[in-house]
Formats: C-alpha cells, sequence, structure tokens
C-alpha cells in the first residue's frame, strides 16, 4: 500500500511540474433524504421517501490530466424529511430536515476520450449549523438531546463528469459513509440516522 501510495504521489508531482494544476470555481443542486433507524422511537418516527432539495458551492482543483486528484471545498445544505407520529396519538407531523455543513471531498480520477471523467473518493463533512424544529419534536417524545446530528462526520461522492461548452457538469451519488448521529436515552431508546442523494453542479476553471 504505501508503495501504491508513493506511486500516485509521484504521479500528482510530475503532472504538476509540467503545469497540470486547474482552479475552479462550482455549484449546484443537492437531492438527498435520510435514511433513520428510529429503534425504541419506531412508533414516533418514520422515514419520508421525499427528498429535500439544498445547493452547493465552492472552490476546486484539478492535478493531473489524465489521471488526476481533485480535492474541493464545498458549502453544502442538505437535509431530508422525518415523519412524527405524536405520541398518544393525533395527526403525523412531517418535518423538514436541514444542515448547513463544509464539504470537503477529496477524488481520485480519470478522463476518458479527454471529455468524460470518472471519479469518486472520500468525503468529510463539517456541520456548521442545523434546524432546531427536529431537536424540538424529539424532546416532546422524551430526548434530551440539543443536537440531532454530529458536528463531524465522512462520506464519499462517485460519479462522472462530461465537458460541456467549456463548463465542467457532474453529476454524483453522495451518501455516509457511518451514522450522521447514534443517539442514546437510557438502556433501551436509541434512533440513529444516514444520509444519501445525489449532487449536480456547473464548475468552470478560473486558473
Amino acid at each position: 500500500m504505501k508503495k501504491v501510495g508513493l506511486l500516485i504521489v509521484a504521479c500528482i508531482i510530475s503532472q504538476v511540474s509540467y503545469g497540470q494544476f486547474t482552479l475552479g470555481v462550482k455549484g449546484g443542486l443537492n437531492f438527498s433524504n435520510l435514511v433513520t433507524n428510529a429503534g425504541s422511537f419506531g412508533n414516533n418516527i418514520k422515514e419520508s421517501k421525499e427528498t429535500q432539495t439544498g445547493y452547493a458551492f465552492g472552490l476546486y482543483s484539478r492535478i493531473g490530466n489524465n489521471f488526476f486528484l481533485q480535492p474541493e471545498v464545498l458549502f453544502s445544505t442538505k437535509g431530508g424529511k422525518v415523519e412524527f407520529v405524536p405520541t398518544g396519538g393525533g395527526s403525523p407531523v412531517l418535518i423538514d430536515i436541514k444542515t448547513n455543513n463544509i464539504d470537503i471531498p477529496v477524488l481520485v480520477g480519470f478522463k476518458l476520450f479527454n471529455r468524460i471523467r470518472i471519479q469518486g473518493g472520500p468525503m468529510a463533512t463539517i456541520k456548521l449549523s442545523e434546524d432546531g424544529e427536529f431537536v424540538s419534536e424529539l424532546k416532546k417524545i422524551g430526548s434530551n438531546v440539543n443536537e440531532a446530528f454530529a458536528k463531524a462526520t465522512y462520506g464519499y461522492q462517485v460519479g462522472v463528469g462530461v465537458k460541456l461548452l467549456g463548463f465542467d457538469l457532474d453529476l454524483r451519488n453522495i451518501g455516509s459513509l457511518g451514522d450522521l448521529s447514534e443517539s442514546q436515552f437510557g438502556a433501551d431508546t436509541r434512533f440513529n440516522q444516514t444520509q444519501k442523494g445525489w449532487q449536480l453542479t456547473l464548475g468552470h476553471k478560473i486558473l
């Protein structure tokens, strides 16, 4: 594994030495939803199949040519919808959940026909803020949490891109590599959530 890592680094350095470095801006939409394992909250919390539409924008760099490394820093809003059933009965309440994040994907990719890019890799997500409505509903059914989601999580992005009229159009599948939250209240009361979805962005080279 060390030899493979050193070979990748050597390839990247050789590409940079020949000027194969790109800096650009990008922006677009996130289409995400939450997968919830409600545990003993199962009678009160149900998944919704509806997606939450958010947005993403930021900077990317591309190091290399046919084989490349592409780190990015994006401000990103993501979320989902969860259905709450009030304790003791009553009409279900559909809650829109949204978090504001900094996403840092580091992708490895390669080009086909000098126009199509295949890429994928890990992504770190740092949560900046979250809506309070979800926490308020959790407290109604016996939770004492102040925040529903972890401060930092890890996920992945994988997808394809194409060069179109001087712009980079990218479609990626995004998801969690672990739980966005895993909360426990007492011996048997717990729930966890993971996230999945798609991201569609348009990028443009500035350097």
